[in-house]
């Protein structure tokens, strides 16, 4: 891709082709505006970037009314560079055929904002399309410019077996092309109506429309039917290009920001050491199991289990040898119950599980099962034991109720020796 820098001063010469660096771009350079018409027309020019004042006669707005003026340059984009001391507005700029005005006092925003029009500009673009289109002529053109903007194409004649791969694919479709009148049972009405029942959010699944229909009502129709935009055949290459960059783009960065939101929910929920629930995910996730436990009258035990003399295991192996302890007890603990159990690291070497559906009978038998299990199984070659509280639900209990009831019986096992069960209220189980 060639770029035209057009600037008599030699500090902005180098600082806006620095800008440009590493983009694997040509940069050319003119002093005046003549020299930038003589480029203009013995090279190919991609994108234009001037300055508004020049030496020669000539100023940037100027210069753009000639460039547009020119069948060979009239559609290359054309970024005016200004100072503060600009004499026209920027309204006389844009209709004189400027497409962007950036100061280039900015710096660090000019050189983010030309970079953003060059990547714009050169529409390369990573994404999946799922194409419906039977004209031959019309999919080989198509199917050439988008593999040339670097996206991979699956085309189909028949709407319907494309909604058939749309439905059964595991594969995320960054955007849908379909033509409105289609081989097979459905158009490409119907396609939108049914891509829509699944997916509404049109930023999740964009929908670009071509057809040789012009009229406002069927564009109108299909933008309420779930298109999100609507090409006119025959088509502009480049104007399909840029509908097509905007759409995608928006879905990445869609995707992108749901990623990043699942990975702060993680952050939040998680404990980074153990990969359990958190402390503050208890909070989050307990009123579920109450409020089903008292929908179903079913019972919910909760356990409190803590590892018997933990600060002598640092003490005398080190911290780093204490993390490794707890990161494969608790892996042990998640072995030891089941999916539907809520297993969380309560805080230090205190962990916590709420068990669903589970009476006082079965949270002691399995509670003994893993003491029992700790105990003649060593972690990380070192022999430890575990203390453990066990509470259940009565008609009125909450977690904070359960908590203390288990959290008690929890320290009179610690207090009468440690390495065993007690339930509150407050009675011994040794398995």
């Amino acid at each position: 891709m060639n770029v035209l820098i057009i600037e008599n001063s030699r500090f902005h010469q180098r600082m806006i082709s620095q800008i440009f660096n590493n983009e694997d771009l040509t940069v050319h350079i003119a002093n005046d505006g003549d020299a930038a018409l003589e480029i203009l027309e013995n090279k190919i020019v991609d994108y234009i970037c001037t300055a508004y004042h020049l030496p020669d006669g000539f100023d940037g707005i100027k210069l753009a009314q000639l460039i547009r003026t020119n069948p060979k340059t009239k559609d290359i984009p054309i970024v005016l560079l200004t100072s503060n001391d600009i004499d026209h507005s920027f309204d006389y700029a844009y209709h004189s055929g400027v497409t962007e005005i950036y100061n280039r006092s900015d710096i660090d925003l000019l050189s983010k904002n030309l970079k953003r029009s060059i990547l714009a500009k050169q529409n390369v673009i990573n994404a999946l399309v799922l194409y419906i289109e039977d004209c031959k002529t019309d999919a080989a053109i198509i199917k050439r410019k988008l593999e040339a903007m670097k996206m991979s194409v699956e085309h189909y004649v028949n709407a319907a077996e494309a909604l058939k791969a749309f439905q059964e694919s595991t594969t995320n479709y960054d955007i849908i092309i379909t033509d409105l009148l289609v081989e097979g049972s459905i158009s490409g009405m119907g396609l939108i109506r049914e891509v829509r029942k699944m997916i509404p959010d049109r930023s999740k699944m964009p929908i670009l429309v071509t057809s040789g229909f012009n009229d406002s009502s069927r564009r109108i129709e299909l933008l309420h039917m779930g298109a999100n935009e609507f090409i006119v055949k025959p088509i502009i290459a480049e104007e399909l290009a840029a509908q097509i960059t905007n759409l995608v783009s928006t879905k990445q960065l869609f995707d992108q920001v749901k990623i990043q939101q699942e990975q702060l929910f993680q952050l939040a929920m998680t404990d980074q050491l153990t990969g359990l629930y958190n402390r503050h995910s208890l909070a989050k996730l307990l009123p579920k199991y109450f409020s089903h436990s008292v929908r179903h009258s079913s019972p919910l035990s909760l356990l409190v289990l803590d590892i018997d003399h933990f600060k002598r295991i640092n003490d005398t192996y080190g911290h780093s040898k204490g993390d490794d302890v707890l990161r494969k007890f608790a892996q042990l603990i998640t072995v030891n119950f089941r999916a539907e159990d809520l297993i969380a690291r309560y805080g230090g070497e205190e962990f916590v599980v709420l068990m669903d559906n589970s009476s006082k009978e079965d949270a002691i038998e399995k509670a003994n099962a893993l003491r029992t299990y700790i105990e003649n199984t060593p972690i990380e070659d070192i022999k430890i034991t575990i203390s453990i509280g066990v509470a259940s639900t009565t008609n009125n209990s909450n977690f904070e109720i359960l908590f203390n009831q288990a959290d008690t019986a929890l320290y009179h096992a610690k207090e009468n020796g440690r390495n065993q069960t007690i339930t509150y209220p407050l009675k011994m189980n040794i398995a």
